[in-house]
Order: structure tokens, then C-alpha cells, then sequence
């Protein structure tokens, strides 16, 4: 078999720190025909080892040193910023239940079918995602040795989520000495200290095993709404007719300041707003003319939260990692592994956006002469404070070896358990009982005593529980032309537990801006999997997956796969695969109770009622779980080429199609609105809309209240092509090396809100079609600098169903400069997002898309290590 593309490989992925193939280990040896030792390793979408490192699915590989030299602070940054995140990620965000955690979203299909491992074992998903998707922030950044991404469908192998495809996070195993990292960041816009780090990683060597120990720190600040100009609450008459519209011209602004609904559906401020604006500035409070969505002549007295609310929240984490082995008997090893992660996150809403139902008709606040509900921002009692703690403990042990009586066949059996404690406490809440206390006593709702009796605290407890037992064992069973076939067996058992509980209080709708209710669920499952490879020539290798799994909460499912890869020539793979892959519904999905949002929609049906174009704004919403929910099913091609050009130059690409049917989605609002008119979708308990009654001369009322939920419908079918070039070259001035990665998306077909066809939306707003990262890598003696290109393509920006134009393309500079002392350490200096770039806005001007753009800015980074 020819082993010149895995020499070449292996060189290209060390000097360059290319992302050009994937190698893990434990490795063993297998013999060449010339009885050189060929190195035999484990691929993610494997568990059998092999000798070729392009095998017959694309592996792209993150290495710590790649990670550190592209500016990267933690794992999701670097997970974050690749380019098969296609249309990014969450991140860490104020105003949010989730503001503590971040994913990975690969291919753009959505962080709940993105599969996370952690050394080939599955990392569960958050109880604050609904035990969905997994928390990145969990991942200690100074135990990570590198990162591997397979871009392939690998339920075959892995059982559900792996659709889109897998990333395995390999820690530090085997390690020998000790090593300190300090270091910090000052982003240029808000001064000061805004991230630091501190880490020491040490391991020890015995005759007969290995322990491995890591403490990692990170603290980064958040970002307040009001230290960026693009999140700042502003108001312009963009129009030029002289006033300004609610919401189609303001941003950082909310009609829940002191607004009031009458009878007949419009809106008027409180005859108080003037006294308000007084009071706190018309910078805060402020009349303004209501967008056509809240019914014609309404008017809004809003107020701006941008104010004095956070964006970004700020993040705190501490981890200990221990990894360990020890040979317990000849041809037998113990291995185990400890993770102890803390993350505290602190985020900032505005004070409670809370409705006033059953406002008086004597009620200063109320312009109208009967009882009415108002929309007010409780001032008096102060921003709302998320706290948010997530202590997740991981451990992993278990057995492994080799039986030389069955041609040392190789078999492992582990036992892995996992529990996330997540708390977030919320002060300075709006309490409805308190607020009836006020009245029915007379107490003045702007005095101190007034204010103390409607201030309250929420809590959020989510708690989730994985017990994982899996066997296995990989042996050779016969010959075949090209040489041994390898097989693959085993069987998993796991356990999953999760719960959100809320507070009584939240749970019984007695607290003003919060909202939520508890949830709680588990799930049983069996699986039996297989795995072949098939050597049917020198040069020609066949890959063989299945893998049944039995679901105690929605039935069973089998995943096959099949692969192939061709040594086409000494210096030139060809690979295709099929595979098919399957997503459990989260727990939250099927069992949660049903929870109010404010959720974000545009009414259509009521705007072409009145002839009048209207913007997004804010409606009342309730969220409905489906117990009934089946898979996800989906079918995964690829077909690839990598061409070792020339010793020192490597190129890949690759194919790729996904389609998915039975997507487990929950409906927009803008969605049901418009499904409900067009009568594409059927009213019920779970999808409805509630009006006010039509005006004159209109066929509908403007909508007030929305039901939502999720369901299995529509397909989704994402395609596209990935380029990966990589280069080194060798002068007499220093080492150049290049690593360019690309990925194009041809095609992303999805519903359209309300549509009852399915539109190709790659290109639209959120959903950029390329993305590219150039790494430019100079060498010289002690010295190492790193050119960091990170490309977002344009957009256009579509707003009912229509483009409205296009949106900027992004490109960010990131440098780095390393100074290795040798015995006395070596010192980082970088600089992200060197030009200062704003993220790309709306054509309004609104930050729309904190998943695809970041709005640090410049970021200076410092750090120092020693090693010994």
C-alpha cells in the first residue's frame, strides 16, 4: 500500500499547523512491507485504528498552538471562529437564559444536530439548552491538546446528533513536566483589564503509567449595550416625514416604558410620560408615534433600555482536569478522567419590562376612562441582575487491552458519568403580589416602601444527569486482497436525567419581566453498533458502519454508513461516503410546560390588512413542548479529493450534501401568523393567534397574543463545497507557512416564515454562502509570527420574503507575535480585529446578528509562559 500521502500528511500538519488531517491517540504499530513501523491511529468517525491519515470522511484538525496564535481565547472562540461554523454560533449573552453558555453550529444545521465529544466520548448537552446541545464553556482551554472536526454524518457510530457532524475535543494525556501560562486582554474601546487568564498543566511519568493534571482560569468581562455605538439606544427620523416610528426607526428603545392599550387596540402614552422624561431625561423616557403594527393614531411613550443593559455577559470559569492511566496487568491498562468546571456569568437586563393588566380607569397613568392594561418599565426597582452558576463534574473510568490469542485483538470498556448543576438568580424582578399590596393599601408605588414590596428575586435551577456504560472490542477476521479486514463491535447503555425548575412564584405568572416554567424528563437507551473496514485492494478500502439504537421515550432507529477511499496515485486520495443519521428530540421539547416569551415577529396579515408596510416588534407568547415529537432522519454524501501536490504543498476538497426531513422545529411567530391567515397551518391549543377586534375598513385586528410550539415538519437541504490549501516553505530567511480554509454553501433550502414552500436562503441575511480563514506563519529562529485572515462574505438583507439590499462582507485581521527564551519562557504579544472593524448591521443600523459578529473590537493580548 503506498504510505506516501501519510509521511507527507504528518509533515504538512506539523511544520505548517495546517488543518490537513487527524490524528489521536492511544497509536499502536503495525508493519510495512519493508518492516518499517507504520504508525496505526484512531480517527474521530472511527473506532478502528488505521495507518492513513486522509481516510475516507474529512477530518479538519485545531491544534493548541493554532488556536493560541489566531487569537483564540477559549475553545468555543476557536470553534466559533472556523469556517465550517457557517453562519456562526451562540456565545455569551446578556438578555438571555442561556447568557452563560456557547456551541457549535457546523454547516449552519444547528448546534443540536453538531455532535461534541471529549476523547471520542459523548460530552452531554446542557439541562440550559434542554439538554440539546452541549456547553462549550464547560471545556477547559489549557487541557485541550487539539481538535478534531469531521464534517460526515457518524450516527453509525455515535448514535443521535450526529448529523451535521461531530467535533472531539482530545486532552492532554501522557504528559511529562510543568507548565505556567498568565496572561490578559484590553479591548481598545472599553480600557482596562477585560479578559485574564492563568493556567498550569503538569504531568508524571511511573514505570507503568501516566497522570496528567490541569487548573485553567478565564475571566472575561462583558459588554454593556451602551459602550458601542451600534447597540446605544438611538432614534431617527430615517423617513424624513417629520416623526419617528416606534420601532422601524429607533433601536435600544421599548414600548414598555409608560404605554397604555385602550379598549379599541391602540395605544396612547401615560398622560405622565412628560413627567418622566422630566425626571430621568428625555434620553430615557420618550413620546413617539407607534409603527401601523400597533394600530393606526397609536402613540408610545418608550423608554430606552440600551441604557443601562449588557449585551455580552461577562464570563468567570475555573476547571480542574486530571487524566490518568496505569497497566494493572500485562496487556491490560486502567484509564480515568476527572472534570470539574465552574462558570459564573454575570448579565444585565433593564429594569422589569412587565405589563400592568387591570390598570383603573382612575389611574393617573391611564389616558382612557375605563380599566386598560398598560405596558410600563418598573424604573423604581432598579436593572435586573442575572447571576448564573453552571458547576458541571465529569468523570470517566474504565479498561482496556489487548487478547494476543485473538491476534491481539484490542477491546475497551468504560463507565462515564456526568451531572450539570446550573442556578441563575434574577434580582430585582417586578412582583405582581407586592404591586397589589401597593393598591389595595394605598402605599405609594414610587416610595421607598412601595418599591421594596414589589422587588423580587427569581431562581432557575436546571440539573441534568448522564450515565454511560459502552463495550467494545476491535479484532482482524480475515484476509483480503489488499490485506486484513478490521471489524468493530460493541454495545452502549446510557441514562439521562434532566430538569429546570422555576420558582413558585415565576411559575404561578406573579413575576413582572421574567418568564419560564419548569421542565423535567429522562430517557433510557440501548444501542448495538458495528464497524468494517475492508481492504479490497492495495488501493481501494471500504468502510462499513451500522449502529441500532433503542429509545425508551420515542422508539428505535438504525444508522448505517458506508465509505470509500481510493489511492488514486502515490500522492492523490479519492473518498466518497454515504451515510444516514438520525436526532432524538431534546427533553425540554417533549416535556417542558408551557412558558411565556416576548418573543420578536412582524404581523403581515394585519399590516396588508391596512395597506401599510410595519417592522418586528414585540408580542406576547407562549411556548408549548410536543410529547408527540419523532427523529430527526437524514442522509449524508460526500465526495472529496487530497492532492499531496508536491512535497511541501497539500490541497482538499470537498463535496458535501445534507438533507434532513422531519426537522424539529418550533414555529416563529411570524410563522404562525401568517400560516394561521394563509391557512397553511390549523389553530389549536398549541398554534393560535388571539386580535383585537378590526377597525373600520380593515378585514383583521392587530395581534396581541401568540401560541407556539415545536413539531416535526419540512426538510432541510444544505450543499456545498470545502478548499483547503496548505503550504511550507523553507528559506534561508525563515520558515513561511500558509493554511487556507474555505468553505462554499451552494444551497440551504428552508421554509420561509409563513411560506408554504420551501426557498433557498444561502446568501440572506445571517447566512453568509462563503467563508474563508487565510493563517500566514513565519518562522525564524526564536521568533514566530502569525497573520490571521478570518473573511465573512456579503449578505443580502431580505424582509418579507424580499432583498432590501446588500449587507457589507466582513474581514478581520488578527497578529500575533511569539518570543520563545528557551529556559526562560517564552512571551505572546497579539492583536485582534486589528483595523477595529464593527460587526455588519442592518440596513436600519441594528445589531441584528451576534452569532455570526462579535463586537469586541480591537482586543491587545498578552501572555507569558514557562515550562520545565
Amino acid at each position: 500500500m503506498h504510505k506516501n500521502v501519510l509521511a507527507k500528511s504528518v509533515r504538512l500538519a506539523l511544520i505548517s499547523g495546517a488543518a490537513a488531517a487527524a490524528f489521536a491517540s492511544p497509536a499502536v504499530f503495525a508493519a510495512d512491507e519493508d518492516g518499517a513501523k507504520v504508525e496505526r491511529i484512531e480517527v474521530t468517525g472511527s473506532r478502528i485504528k488505521r495507518s492513513d491519515l486522509e481516510g475516507a470522511s474529512p477530518i479538519t484538525t485545531i491544534t493548541t498552538e493554532d488556536m493560541k496564535m489566531e487569537g483564540n481565547f477559549t475553545v468555543a472562540d476557536a470553534l466559533r471562529n472556523s469556517n465550517l461554523n457557517s453562519f456562526g454560533s451562540f456565545s455569551e449573552r446578556s438578555g438571555s437564559s442561556a447568557q452563560s453558555q456557547a456551541t457549535i453550529n457546523l454547516r449552519g444545521a444547528g448546534s443540536s444536530r453538531t455532535l461534541v465529544l471529549i476523547d471520542g466520548k459523548r460530552f452531554p448537552g446542557s439541562p440550559t439548552l434542554g439538554g440539546a446541545s452541549a456547553n462549550l464553556n464547560a471545556i477547559p482551554m489549557a487541557a485541550v491538546e487539539r481538535i478534531e472536526i469531521l464534517t460526515d454524518g457518524a450516527s453509525s457510530t455515535y448514535g443521535s446528533d450526529a448529523i451535521a457532524g461531530v467535533v472531539n475535543i482530545i486532552m492532554k494525556k501522557n504528559y511529562q513536566g510543568i507548565e505556567f501560562n498568565v496572561g490578559g486582554g484590553s479591548r481598545d474601546r472599553d480600557g482596562g483589564l477585560t479578559s485574564k487568564e492563568f493556567s498550569v498543566v503538569a504531568g508524571y511519568q511511573m514505570d507503568k503509567g501516566n497522570i496528567t493534571f490541569a487548573f485553567d482560569h478565564q475571566d472575561r468581562q462583558g459588554i454593556a449595550d451602551a459602550d458601542r455605538d451600534f447597540t446605544a439606544p438611538w432614534m431617527e427620523d430615517l423617513n424624513g416625514d417629520g416623526v419617528i416610528q416606534a420601532y422601524s426607526e429607533t433601536d435600544g428603545w421599548s414600548y414598555y416604558g409608560a404605554s397604555v392599550k385602550g379598549p379599541d387596540g391602540i395605544y396612547q402614552p401615560s398622560p405622565l410620560c412628560g413627567d418622566l422624561a422630566a425626571e430621568y431625561g428625555d434620553n430615557v423616557f420618550k413620546q413617539v408615534r407607534g409603527d401601523d403594527a400597533f394600530g393606526a393614531g397609536s402613540d408610545l411613550c418608550m423608554y430606552a433600555y440600551g441604557n443601562v443593559s449588557y449585551n455580552k455577559a461577562s464570563t468567570e470559569r475555573n476547571t480542574v482536569y486530571v487524566d490518568a492511566n496505569y497497566e494493572v496487568a500485562e496487556d491490560v491498562e486502567w484509564f480515568g478522567r476527572v472534570m470539574v468546571t465552574q462558570n459564573n456569568s454575570f448579565g444585565r437586563y433593564a429594569p422589569p419590562a412587565a405589563p400592568w393588566n387591570n390598570m383603573a380607569a382612575d389611574n393617573p397613568h391611564n389616558p382612557f376612562d375605563v380599566e386598560a392594561k398598560g405596558y410600563f418599565r418598573w424604573v423604581g426597582i432598579g436593572t435586573r441582575d442575572g447571576n448564573v452558576d453552571d458547576y458541571n463534574q465529569d468523570y470517566l473510568t474504565g479498561l482496556r487491552g489487548t487478547i494476543s490469542a485473538l491476534n491481539d485483538a484490542e477491546w475497551e470498556v468504560y463507565y462515564h458519568h456526568n451531572i450539570a448543576d446550573n442556578k441563575s438568580i434574577g434580582e430585582y424582578y417586578l412582583s405582581y403580589s407586592g404591586l397589589a399590596y401597593n393598591q389595595a393599601n394605598g402605599i405609594d408605588l414610587g416610595s421607598e416602601a412601595g418599591i421594596n414590596n414589589m422587588k423580587a428575586t427569581t431562581l432557575t435551577q436546571g440539573s441534568a444527569t448522564f450515565d454511560q456504560y459502552n463495550a467494545g472490542i476491535g479484532f482482524d477476521a480475515f484476509e483480503l486482497p489488499g490485506g486484513a479486514a478490521a471489524h468493530y463491535v460493541g454495545v452502549e447503555y446510557f441514562d439521562q436525567q434532566f430538569s429546570e425548575v422555576y420558582d413558585a412564584q415565576s411559575e404561578a405568572g406573579l413575576i413582572g419581566g421574567s418568564a419560564g416554567n419548569s421542565a423535567a424528563g429522562d430517557r433510557q437507551v440501548w444501542a448495538m453498533f458495528y464497524e468494517a473496514v475492508l481492504p479490497l485492494t492495495d488501493d481501494i478500502e471500504l468502510n462499513l458502519a451500522a449502529r441500532y439504537d433503542d429509545y425508551s421515550d420515542f422508539g428505535d432507529n438504525i444508522a448505517p454508513k458506508a465509505a470509500i477511499r481510493w489511492q488514486a496515485l502515490e500522492n492523490v486520495v479519492v473518498r466518497a461516503s454515504y451515510s444516514e443519521a438520525f436526532r432524538a428530540p431534546a427533553l425540554d421539547q417533549l416535556f417542558a410546560a408551557t412558558t411565556y416569551s416576548a418573543a420578536d415577529g412582524i404581523d403581515k396579515p394585519y399590516c396588508e390588512s391596512t395597506g401599510t408596510p410595519c417592522s418586528e416588534r414585540q408580542f406576547d407568547t407562549y411556548i408549548s413542548a410536543n410529547k408527540d415529537l419523532g427523529p430527526e432522519t437524514s442522509e449524508y454524501i460526500n465526495f472529496g479529493v487530497a492532492w499531496d501536490i508536491v512535497d511541501n504543498i497539500g490541497l482538499k476538497v470537498d463535496y458535501f450534501n445534507l438533507n434532513i426531513d422531519d426537522v424539529i422545529a418550533q414555529r416563529s411567530i411570524t410563522s404562525v401568523m401568517t400560516g394561521i391567515n394563509e391557512g397553511t397551518l390549523a389553530p389549536g391549543n398549541t398554534f393560535y393567534v388571539k386580535r383585537d377586534p378590526a377597525s373600520a375598513g380593515q378585514s383583521i385586528g392587530a395581534a396581541y397574543e401568540i401560541g407556539t410550539g415545536y413539531s416535526n415538519a419540512n426538510t432541510l437541504e444544505i450543499s456545498g463545497i470545502d478548499v483547503a490549501l496548505n503550504a511550507k516553505f523553507e528559506t534561508n530567511i525563515g520558515d513561511i507557512g500558509f493554511n487556507w480554509t474555505n468553505s462554499f454553501v451552494l444551497d440551504y433550502i428552508e421554509e420561509v416564515d409563513g411560506g408554504a414552500d420551501s426557498r433557498d436562503t444561502s446568501g440572506w441575511n445571517g447566512q453568509p454562502d462563503f467563508k474563508s480563514v487565510l493563517t500566514t506563519n513565519y518562522n525564524m529562529g526564536n521568533h514566530s509570527v502569525s497573520w490571521n485572515m478570518n473573511y465573512t462574505s456579503s449578505t443580502y438583507y431580505f424582509e418579507d420574503d424580499a432583498s432590501k439590499g446588500e449587507l457589507d462582507s466582513w474581514l478581520i485581521h488578527n497578529l500575533s507575535y511569539v518570543y520563545d527564551a528557551g529556559n526562560y519562557g517564552s512571551i505572546l504579544l497579539g492583536i485582534n480585529n486589528l483595523t477595529d472593524e464593527d460587526p455588519v448591521l442592518s440596513p436600519d443600523g441594528k445589531f441584528e446578528n451576534p452569532d455570526l459578529y462579535n463586537n469586541y473590537g480591537r482586543e491587545y493580548r498578552a501572555s507569558y509562559t514557562l515550562k520545565f
